[in-house]
């Protein structure tokens, strides 16, 4: 295949021919799953569980039927039911059958939801710059807001995909980075991961299979879960998706439609070179498969690379959104969108938001209109080099991975350490991170990283604390693991009093 994989060489091994008869989605996932088969029944129940394929309560097919459909021996699908007993994911009751019980754990960083960590907690866990000095220009424009004169028309105008100058804007912006869009392209969303639930409502139904990467971002995959759509994730090395396994997963799934992020993906940094997007697009074309670009890092790099959506304008849905650039709080994407996909669009718009804050928009499009926009990503990226420098003074080159211009890094368990026992660890010392366990769209057993943001810290000074702490716990032993856990479950037992 010539690719250097993220993972071990844990191919698809002797995928099963699809049958031609009637089936749940989620069992076609299963019969292109890669790894032992009764792994790949696990990982396809525990994936329908997450994406709501399969939802609490539902019953499985008895073990010799479901081996009927996959063409398997009984004693592999017992094997299969077994380890899902043993995950608490099944239950059997007699005259009943077996069915699904309740999964357990987070959709994203908890700290994103309770913030209740104490003054001294440093949470590398999320990958907003809003910790970085707000730039002049944003406190500037934002400390005016809108002007009293456009305040009664921005409050009492309902425009569903956005008004019409802020269109203009975020078109002439687009342009900036080679989309030739239109305002009548644009969609105005509150963010990113508006656009991203938009594209997924818009573009497909319940049931469908999805692609993307093995690794997503997880607020893609609460967004299928909550709409009921089974994301298959595709193998990936240090470019992004593989090509090889595009295609086959595009052959076996008939999926049709793909979401990725290209640039800096989230959480591996990985960033496909001009040839592997060409070969990506061209895949696409051939299996007729519409693009989801999230591309919210692309201004990040110090040389631009093209978006998919200059390569195949006339299938690719490209999302993007402001968080990155001027904080999380202004809440404003953008989507650019082939006509085709319009009505659907605002069929989805009207029934989340029902069109984003217009006051948000004014004020985002201001920035976008000042001139400054390039001294405030100048800023982000000095900002982000000096960080990555601590970051390699902090831990050894070959234990992370990153690339130029991301927040963030992967960084690597060694030893018995598992990602997850490491970031219970990091918490008990006051230090956040997320497993890579959070962004899987199929539970993985090469996947022994943490993700650790370097932009979420509040200063440099505290990002070298918290990295030096993270070394230190690093080279412990597992034992300190289990007395750290520890801690933190006698402190949030103590919290929850």
């Amino acid at each position: 295949m010539g690719h250097e994989q993220m993972g071990q060489s844990n191919h698809w091994d002797n995928p099963v021919a699809p049958s031609r008869e009637a089936r749940p989605s989620w069992i076609a996932a299963i019969e292109i799953a890669r790894g032992p088969r009764y792994q790949a029944i696990v990982q396809g129940v525990r994936a329908a569980l997450m994406s709501g394929a399969l939802k609490v309560g539902d019953r499985l097919p008895p073990q010799r039927e479901l081996a009927r459909m996959l063409r398997l021996n009984l004693g592999t699908v017992t094997r299969a039911f077994d380890e899902l007993r043993e995950a608490g994911l099944i239950k059997g009751e007699v005259g009943r059958g077996t069915y699904l019980t309740q999964l357990s754990g987070a959709d994203g960083p908890t700290s994103l939801w309770d913030h209740s960590h104490s003054l001294g907690y440093t949470d590398l866990s999320h990958n907003f710059p809003d910790q970085v000095p707000t730039h002049p220009a944003i406190e500037s424009i934002l400390s005016e807001l809108a002007p009293v004169k456009s305040t009664g028309r921005l409050l009492a105008i309902q425009a569903d995909a956005g008004h019409a100058e802020h269109r203009s804007v975020a078109a002439r912006w687009l342009s900036g980075m080679g989309l030739r869009a239109t305002p009548g392209d644009i969609t105005i969303t509150t963010g990113a991961q508006h656009g991203l639930l938009l594209a997924l409502g818009a573009l497909t139904q319940p049931g469908d299979i999805v692609l993307t990467e093995e690794l997503t971002f997880y607020g893609l995959k609460s967004a299928a879960a909550m709409l009921g759509r089974s994301l298959l994730g595709v193998r990936m090395d240090s470019q992004g998706l593989l090509p090889d396994y595009l295609d086959l997963a595009c052959q076996r799934s008939r999926a049709k439609v793909l979401f990725c992020c290209p640039t800096l993906h989230n959480p591996t940094t990985a960033t496909m070179s001009v040839e592997r997007r060409r070969e990506i697009v061209e895949i696409c074309r051939r299996h007729d498969v519409t693009i989801v670009e999230d591309d919210v890092y692309g201004l990040m790099l110090d040389e631009l690379l093209p978006p998919l959506a200059t390569m195949a304008p006339e299938r690719t849905v490209y999302v993007t959104g402001l968080s990155k650039l001027f904080g999380p709080g202004l809440r404003i994407g953008f989507i650019a969108a082939p006509a085709q996909f319009s009505y659907f669009m605002g069929v989805a718009l009207r029934a989340t938001t029902l069109m984003a804050s217009p006051l948000n928009a004014d004020a985002a499009c201001r920035i976008l209109t000042s001139g400054s926009l390039p001294s405030i990503v100048g800023a982000i990226r000095d900002e982000t080099r000096a960080r990555q420098a601590i970051v390699s003074e902090c831990l050894l080159s070959s234990s992370y991975v990153t690339q130029p211009g991301a927040f963030y890094f992967g960084l690597r368990m060694q030893g018995n350490w598992t990602a997850e026992a490491f970031a219970r660890a990091a918490e008990a010392i006051g230090v956040g991170v997320t497993p890579y366990a959070m962004f899987e769209t199929m539970p993985l057993q090469t996947a022994a990283m943490v993700r650790v943001c370097h932009n979420a810290a509040p200063s440099r000074e505290s990002l070298r604390r918290a990295l030096s702490s993270l070394a230190e716990l690093k080279d412990s032993s597992l034992e300190s693991a289990s007395r750290c856990a520890r801690s933190v479950d006698l402190r949030t037992r103590s919290n929850q009093r």
